[in-house]
């Protein structure tokens, strides 16, 4: 079996763009409903494990 490879356009019209994160957030929404409660334990018990990295990820205002 061969691995198939997408090139991304880089020069898009406004107008594709717009369908692009259009659909985008279609399928955000669609996995959130799917998958949405498994995320945020996930989140929950990695930040539990990992408290320090959070501080040392940037997480500073400017």
């Amino acid at each position: 079996m061969s691995m198939r490879v997408n090139q991304i356009v880089t020069h898009l019209r406004p107008e594709d763009v717009c369908s692009i994160i259009e659909f985008l957030d279609q399928v955000r929404d669609m996995l959130m409903k799917a998958y949405g409660d498994d995320i945020k334990i996930m989140l929950q018990e990695a930040s539990q494990r990992n408290p320090a990295q959070r501080e040392s990820d940037g997480d500073e205002s400017i």
